[in-house]
């Protein structure tokens, strides 16, 4: 899973980045081979220890942000601070369900495509090695959901940007094997609904760990959740940079496709799939 590319430059905080992609390597293969041996044990430890030390590696990054005076840091510090409350919660769950299988992958994927990301592109903000392609000045809530959609799959995916198409208005009748919505809040309310080809969702999984699935399994569909927060969060983040107060709400799952009007959107297609974006602005 752990890159070159992730790197930093700062000794310490590649360091750390790099026990937490080996953290997550050992509790995937815990996932693997949960047939043998006390895989329940073996969860309950990665997890407890993923947090603890999520925890520390989150302090010390923070501190040097405030010690190079990086103007980010409060948003990067939010971020930090909504993925403990994901580690929290899904710990509550795995728990309370004495460790069943289909939550660990959920917080297996959740956590592969947060930690992914997060590293390969917004870490890299922090010694200013941000891709090119990062927009953050776009106003509109279009605008918006377009580059951060663009931004996020040509991060997830190591695609250039010629090596994606994308389409206005978006085409009715895409059919998507796996949808998310998420709500809109604040000065700018509404919804957005991402919906994925099965094809582009197995390319996202095995862009972050490197190996294929054979079905779209409870590790699929969470990592995919987390892509459409990574997208609608950063869409916010736009937006509210432009003078509008905005955020979402957490992604649910939309069983009925069909239900899903929209007054704008887009369709984005790669030669790892496609995927398509509904908006709907109250």
């Amino acid at each position: 899973m752990w890159k070159d590319e992730y790197r930093l430059g700062v000794e310490t905080i590649d360091s750390q980045h790099q026990q937490l992609f080996e953290m997550v390597d050992n509790l995937l293969r815990v996932i693997d081979d949960s047939e043998h041996g006390d895989y329940k044990k073996e969860c309950a430890d990665a997890v407890n220890f993923l947090y603890d030390y999520t925890v520390k590696h989150f302090n010390f990054e923070e501190g040097y942000q405030a010690s190079i005076g990086y103007k980010d840091i409060e948003a990067h510090k939010l971020q930090h601070k909504r993925f403990i409350i994901t580690v929290e919660n899904f710990a509550k769950k795995m728990a309370a369900t004495d460790y069943d299988m289909k939550v660990v992958k959920a917080f297996s994927g959740s956590l592969v495509a947060w930690l992914n990301y997060h590293v390969g592109e917004t870490d890299q903000k922090i010694v200013g090695k941000s891709p090119s392609h990062d927009n953050e000045s776009l106003l509109t809530c279009l605008e918006s959901f377009s580059a951060s959609a663009s931004n996020v799959i040509m991060t997830m995916l190591g695609l250039g940007a010629d090596e994606i198409a994308k389409t206005m208005p978006p085409k009715r009748d895409f059919a998507g094997d796996i949808s998310y919505r998420i709500g809109l809040v604040g000065d700018m309310t509404g919804k957005a609904v991402f919906q994925y080809s099965g094809e582009f969702a197995r390319s996202i999984i095995k862009s972050l760990i490197a190996r294929d699935i054979d079905e779209l399994d409870e590790i699929a569909y969470s990592a995919m959740a987390e892509t459409s927060n990574i997208i609608g969060g950063k869409a916010a983040v736009m937006m509210s940079g432009g003078g509008k107060l905005c955020d979402i709400t957490t992604p649910s799952l939309v069983s009925d496709q069909g239900q899903v009007p929209a007054i704008e959107g887009f369709n984005i297609r790669t030669g790892k799939g496609d995927m398509q974006v509904l908006i709907m602005v109250e």
